[in-house]
């Protein structure tokens, strides 16, 4: 029965981290990382996915269920999370820089390493406190951990056998991350300090993928030791990270992380200047290869201003580029002549720069003596009046006049026709169109309105992010404003708009009847030849996936955001990719650069025929309702 003592438990070594007790735990019981997570309440309700948020924070409910499950105290369990292990490192809180994040914002930020660790090959062939497996400690997730202090090391952070970065799932062959889990690969038992890993990209039918296995104690790789300069950096950055917070303390450890932060954005955004204003701080060459390893993938993946940003803010992942770019933003913070290296990184600086936003978003939050620093550069990029139309709120400029039960999430072409010709990216532009658009209408804030639609309010943020570069080039965000109020004033012309909001409400709970799911799969089946009809899986992520594009093309909605892919998490979307007829395959008209089979064909026609009825059946009951 789940969340029943086990058998047996282990007692956590200190500064642990969750994955690490678990996994030792798992060892220990020779169970599955993941049997052992079911049981203990750590599952995800898909239940095949091991969150990693539950690295940084536990709710009170699963840390019960996990201190009953493995004898502990529900203290003891809270101090497995980097957010207790870690009070005074401002990052690691979904309050931060005066937001509220959610989990997923705080891993893309890529100051806390959720996906991978890095890790000293010493502690773990040789554990303290009488742990008889190798125990990983929390610290080693977080980016000011570079170097091992018992040891005189600088950390390794990557497998010496297969390449990927320690305790992750691996990097694809195509250069993306696999999805985060708690532990990588959990259906595998393995030794606590063997890589986890996969191997390879094939997906492997009721067996788990082959993990890498190489034993990352075994392996010392050749030492560069860390500068006492280092060491001493290490041991102060450690100190602040695991310090509580003391109102006596002149500047906090938040401020000082923040103030740590900030100067590296700036290194990184204008190198090489600071490297010729310090040219003989130590290891400058990590950092230029960091630096430019960084922008070539960027430019590789044609990525967009945005990313480029975020990449210039994170902290390297290689341990000696890291300390290198903490020890050198070290010295343009504390040296004497502060004002003049910050005032001159900073004249590099244009309103095209992209860390722009992000140092203007940091500031406030930095020391009172780094604000005053800061100040006569910073004047010169922030926001001025011309801005307002791309980072702030839309006004109601049509309420009263326009519905906004008539915007639609996914624009119809003809309305996006003059919003083509303005050069932006078309999919933002779409979504950031509607949620505006319903602004104009309804009045309100961003947020609101993009809920309104049916996206989660990260939609709306990242929707804004990826043209906020655009709108601030040129005169593009006033071009954008005067082309949606022309669209604006068209649609309260037009007496003949579709209620949409009607529809994605009485659509909230539907999926395709069975009845009717039977019949559209008869009409299919009778159109295939013989040999074909026997192969195709008619299971429920079909039957979800085609229930998502009715819904989509009768609300004239983005098909991942149906509500009935939202509410079964058991079944998912990663699921309904998989199966051999996709969704992508069912939206030809959104995708026609897709070249579709003879099924994909069928059944697009059938679900196309049966959301033209459904949409007339729901239009009625709207019009019998008024």
């Amino acid at each position: 029965m789940r969340h029943r003592p086990l058998p047996r438990s282990l007692n956590p070594t200190p500064g642990e981290a969750l994955p690490s007790f678990l996994l030792r735990l798992s060892y220990r019981l020779s169970v599955k990382p993941l049997d052992l997570a079911e049981h203990c309440g750590l599952l995800g309700a898909s239940r095949v996915t091991f969150p990693s948020r539950h690295l940084v924070q536990l709710d009170a409910e699963t840390a019960q269920a996990l201190a009953r499950s493995c004898r502990l105290s529900v203290a003891e369990v809270h101090d497995l999370t980097l957010d207790r292990q870690a009070p005074g490192f401002p990052p690691l809180r979904l309050n931060y820089l005066g937001r509220k994040r959610t989990f997923e914002t705080m891993v893309a930020e890529g100051w806390s390493f959720t996906r991978f660790s890095r890790y000293c090959p010493q502690c773990l062939s040789d554990p303290e406190h009488g742990s008889m497996t190798s125990s990983w400690p929390g610290i080693w997730h977080l980016p000011m951990a570079f170097a091992c202090p018992r040891h005189h090391r600088y950390l390794d952070w990557r497998c010496p056998a297969c390449g990927n970065p320690a305790f992750s799932a691996g990097i694809t062959a195509a250069g993306r991350w696999r999805p985060a889990q708690l532990i990588p690969n959990p259906t595998t038992v393995l030794h606590p300090a063997q890589c986890r890993s996969r191997i390879d990209d094939h997906d492997h039918i009721n067996q788990p993928p082959p993990a890498c296995g190489q034993r990352l104690d075994r392996h010392i790789s050749p030492t560069i030791r860390p500068s006492p300069d280092a060491l001493h950096l290490q041991q102060v950055l450690l100190e602040l990270a695991t310090a509580l917070a003391d109102p006596h303390r002149a500047v906090s450890a938040a401020e000082q992380f923040t103030d740590l932060r900030a100067a590296m954005l700036l290194i990184c955004g204008t190198w090489p200047a600071t490297a010729e204003l310090f040219p003989q701080a130590a290891n400058l060459d990590a950092i230029d290869t960091d630096v430019d390893q960084r922008l070539r993938r960027l430019a590789a993946r044609k990525t967009k201003v945005t990313h480029l940003a975020r990449a210039l803010d994170t902290p390297p992942a290689d341990s000696v580029a890291c300390a290198a770019l903490m020890l050198l933003a070290r010295q343009v913070l504390a040296g004497p002549d502060r004002a003049e290296h910050i005032g001159a990184l900073l004249s590099r600086c244009t309103r095209q720069w992209p860390g722009r936003l992000k140092l203007l978003r940091l500031e406030p939050h930095c020391s009172a003596g780094l604000r005053t620093t800061f100040q006569p550069g910073l004047d010169g990029l922030r926001p001025v009046s011309t801005d307002y139309l791309a980072f702030f709120p839309q006004p109601a400029t049509h309420q009263g006049k326009l519905d906004a039960a008539a915007i639609p999430q996914r624009l119809p072409d003809a309305w996006m026709e003059p919003l083509r010709a303005l050069g932006a990216p078309i999919r933002p532009l779409r979504r950031d169109a509607a949620i505006r658009l319903v602004q104009m209408a309804h009045g309100g804030t961003r947020r609101q309105a993009t809920l309104y639609l049916g996206f989660t309010a990260s939609v709306g943020t990242n929707t804004s992010a990826q043209l906020r570069s655009w709108q601030s080039s040129d005169d593009n965000a006033r071009k954008y404003a005067d082309t949606l109020d022309r669209l604006a004033n068209e649609l309260v012309a037009d007496g003949s708009l579709v209620n949409y909001q009607h529809r994605r409400a009485r659509l909230q709970d539907w999926v395709l009847p069975p009845d009717d799911w039977k019949k559209i799969i008869e009409a299919v089946v009778r159109r295939l030849e013989p040999g074909q009809r026997h192969r195709i899986r008619w299971d429920r992520a079909r039957h979800l996936a085609a229930s998502a594009i009715v819904w989509a093309q009768v609300t004239q909605g983005e098909w991942q955001w149906a509500p009935m892919l939202q509410s079964r998490p058991d079944v998912g979307l990663i699921e309904i990719k998989r199966t051999r007829f996709s969704a992508y395959e069912l939206t030809l008209p959104v995708f026609p650069s897709r070249g579709p089979g003879l099924l994909a064909r069928l059944l697009h026609d059938a679900l196309h025929e049966h959301a033209g009825r459904l949409a007339g059946r729901v239009d009625r009951l709207g019009e019998k309702r008024r």
